[in-house]
């Protein structure tokens, strides 16, 4: 700082900046008159006091950065005033300058220092001898309340931190160069029962048994001790009391060398390990469940094909015989409908579980679409013409190779294609088409038939389901065609949607994960 520049100190708000106070007493208004003109320069803020008392009165109200002190004033003189101010701890080591009509000679030495003074400055005083005096110590007033300020601020957030870490859900911890505690919060007093005088200097994994401290350290044998992050689950065993799980986390502190101890939380965690337990037990039944029931309907679909099989036989066989009745032909064909749909339906129903249990998708590859289209397609041609539908395909010229299970997109493709010829009315026509659409490859099936109620649309991939438009037209079916097709496509990673006007037909939509060039069969 420069000599006679403003002295300035931070207010303890931190916020605005203050001139640092001086206390100039004097009994002789103009001497004081004086000496404010001679400190002008420096910036500073100036409070007078007429007497000793007055002074007194003063510093009972703040803090001063120095006192210039007049040695000879009635009632109470600069030396009896000095003591008094050395009594009060707050300004027992502020700076005190006396200043006086006494000559040099005319006042012992002992007499000056004695009395409290850092300094004795004769009138008329020089006045750049006095600024130079006084700003030095208005300057380390200015760094002294600095430094207080920041070191109120480090109590506080040091009080604040206290507060949290008393105020924590879970338990904190801080330990030293040598791993020993220094610092436990309330909530790990909880968990482990032990206090905070009990764990001070105690090693951190006194907390543990003898296997688990062994077994840890094992762990930490290859210098895992000073990686980022320690993170272990254990058990804590307590005499008499059900043991807890509990999970210590912990990150080492930066030091002059590899660490200069922990700080970590120990959290209870015994609730959420039996949930991952529960969790675990509930779905090893509920897969024991599934297989089960795999197991139930496939034993259930041979036991039931074998009858129903028979029946189709027996009956096909009837009908080769020409000397039947039309009547008896028309129950016969009618029997044999009704087997037919029986063995659709079983057929379904095992396919269905199939896809629960996470069996559709057995062999993905990398497969051209159009083709595999072509094949599903020329299926329906002969039921179509006989339908009078007219069904059409339409696709890019480039190959198009999606990663998938073929069959199976084979099966939700003859369910979609399926299901638009039994919507769509006679003179209509099914359209199946084939685009790349960037990461993906569509197939979309779309009808003209009566289309589907936007509420249905919602609805209508689930199991059983049947709109109100197949109902009204009295189209016979399941209600697991749409249902199979969307787990088919679903488990390779492909998406199955629909949009759908009234009167005007619906579109299926096939979303497949395109194949790269690399996957592509050769």
């Amino acid at each position: 700082m420069k000599l006679g520049s403003p002295v300035r100190w931070l207010e303890s708000s931190g916020s605005a900046a203050a001139p640092a106070p001086v206390l100039l007493v004097d009994d002789n208004a103009g001497k004081r008159v004086a000496l404010k003109a001679v400190l002008a320069p420096l910036g500073l803020r100036v409070v007078e006091a007429d007497s000793g008392t007055a002074a007194l009165r003063c510093l009972l109200a703040e803090n001063f950065a120095v006192i210039l002190l007049d040695v000879r004033m009635p009632v109470m003189g600069g030396f009896e005033t000095a003591a008094l101010i050395r009594q009060r701890p707050q300004s027992e080591m502020t700076p005190i300058i006396f200043i006086t009509a006494y000559s040099a000679d005319e006042i012992v030495t002992e007499d000056r220092y004695s009395g409290g003074a850092v300094d004795f400055m004769s009138s008329p005083v020089a006045p750049q001898e006095l600024r130079a005096k006084v700003s030095v110590f208005a300057n380390l007033f200015v760094r002294a309340e600095h430094l207080a300020a920041q070191a109120r601020a480090v109590r506080a957030s040091a009080d604040q931190l206290t507060l949290l870490t008393d105020a924590a859900p879970i338990g904190i911890f801080q330990t030293d160069v040598e791993n020993r505690y220094v610092y436990t919060n309330p909530r790990w007093t909880e968990i482990t029962g032990i206090w905070p005088e009990e764990a001070a200097g105690k090693v951190w994994d006194t907390i543990m048994d003898p296997d688990q401290r062994a077994e840890l350290r094992a762990e930490l044998a290859d210098g895992g001790v000073y990686r980022a992050v320690l993170c272990h689950r254990f058990e804590m065993r307590f005499p008499g009391a059900l043991p807890r799980m509990v999970m210590v986390t912990a990150k080492p502190i930066p030091g002059d060398a590899e660490t200069a101890g922990w700080v970590g939380t120990l959290a209870d965690v015994t609730a959420e390990a039996a949930a991952q337990i529960a969790m675990s037990d509930a779905r090893d039944t509920a897969l024991s469940a599934t297989l089960m029931q795999k197991n139930f309907a496939t034993s259930a679909s041979h036991e039931l094909r074998t009858p129903t099989t028979s029946i189709i036989g027996f009956v096909e066989a009837v009908l080769d015989n020409q000397a039947l009745s039309e009547q008896d032909r028309r129950f016969l064909e009618i029997v044999r409908r009704n087997a037919e749909r029986l063995n659709m339906l079983i057929d379904d129903l095992l396919i269905l579980g199939e896809a629960d249990i996470g069996e559709s998708v057995m062999h993905v590859e990398a497969t051209e679409l159009v083709p595999l289209v072509g094949r599903v397609t020329s299926n329906f041609s002969s039921s179509a013409h006989d339908a009078g539908i007219a069904l059409v395909t339409d696709h890019e010229a480039n190959p198009l190779y999606a990663l998938v299970d073929p069959l199976r997109v084979e099966q939700a493709l003859t369910n979609l294609i399926s299901n638009a010829l039994k919507f769509t009315p006679s003179g209509g026509e099914v359209k199946t088409g084939i685009h790349g659409r960037g990461d993906t490859v569509e197939i979309t099936v779309s009808d003209t038939g009566p289309g589907i109620d936007a509420v249905d649309l919602e609805r209508i991939f689930g199991r059983f389901f049947r709109a109100k438009g197949a109902l009204d037209s009295g189209v016979k079916g399941t209600g697991l065609g749409l249902a199979i097709a969307k787990k088919m496509i679903e488990a390779q990673g492909g998406h199955l949607s629909v949009t759908s006007t009234l009167g005007a037909g619906s579109t299926f939509t096939i979303s497949l994960p395109v194949a790269t060039r690399s996957l592509q069969p050769v």
